[in-house]
């Protein structure tokens, strides 16, 4: 448990401090901070406990952070990407490209080009997970507004209703 509460910490800090280096809003630093932390410990439960596959463990922890990030933009009324960029940074998968890069210049392609595949597809399932869940909310939103755009009849209408023919006897 106690490593679980490290890494949490630590991923809020990495989370905070590119929020800063982002120039966030200083008031939801702390917020986002929370998601990037609540990310990082579902990547290394989900790695460690039930040893899934780097791929799946950064596209589920990436949809918990683009859910949270998601509902916190509409509780705050701020954008999403204010708390979704910051928090996605723990699970960027830079040292895996780095050692990736390493192994080939030191003249071993095979693996490193292997351990680069694996860096790069993990970054294709972050990408993957934000895509589907902004889409989801996207879509979502559309279709409340649409809903609401009918309900306010797009005619204009229910505003000057002289200028409309709503009976077709009444046209010359």
């Amino acid at each position: 448990m106690m490593h679980y509460l490290q890494a949490f910490v630590f991923a809020f800090l990495a989370t905070v401090a590119f929020g800063v280096l982002f120039q966030g809003p200083k008031r939801i630093l702390w917020r986002s901070g929370l998601i990037g932390g609540l990310g990082w410990v579902v990547f290394i439960g989900l790695k460690e406990v039930f040893s899934v596959h780097s791929f799946s463990a950064n596209f589920l922890a990436t949809v918990t952070i683009a859910l949270a990030s998601e509902i916190f933009a509409r509780i705050w009324r701020e954008p999403t990407t204010v708390f979704e960029v910051p928090a996605i940074i723990p699970l960027v998968p830079g040292l895996g490209m780095y050692k990736g890069m390493n192994y080939i210049l030191r003249d071993y392609a095979g693996y490193g080009t292997e351990v680069l595949l694996g860096a790069a597809l993990d970054a294709c399932a972050i990408a993957l997970g934000i895509m589907m869940v902004s889409g989801v909310f996207r879509a979502l939103k559309t279709g409340s507004d649409m809903a609401r755009q009918r309900q306010q009849d797009l005619l204009g209408t229910a505003i000057s209703p002289d200028l409309y023919v709503t009976d077709p006897e009444e046209e010359e």
